[in-house]
């Protein structure tokens, strides 16, 4: 049996629907087992030169490390930023059977 390394990967999206798109086709491409849409945060950031204030949704999917390349390239086609935060964070610590159902839904 393969011994798999999960993670999340955190996206900061424009808004719901765009959330819900990538989410959406991570799912039924078997890139990820589940999403988590937060659907209004506030995000401050300097860009081009300028303190920025904006309203951002965070999207949450859960995977296997191999398949973040993937992932990533579809995140990175269907976002609309420039320059996308698109983050891998290690769970492999985490509660065994949550991490099962991950490697079975995905597989």
């Amino acid at each position: 049996m393969k011994d798999f390394k999960y993670c999340f990967v955190y996206i900061t999206v424009e808004n719901f629907k765009q959330a819900e798109i990538i989410a959406e086709l991570a799912i039924k491409k078997k890139l990820c087992a589940c999403a988590n849409i937060f659907p209004e945060i506030h995000s401050m950031f300097e860009w081009k030169g300028k303190i920025n204030l904006e309203k951002e949704t965070v999207l949450i999917l859960k995977t296997t490390e191999d398949k973040f390349n993937i992932l990533e390239k579809l995140i990175s086609e269907k976002h609309t930023y420039e320059t996308p935060c698109i983050l891998k964070l290690d769970i492999t610590n985490g509660n065994k059977k949550f991490l099962n159902w991950i490697e079975k839904t995905i597989v």
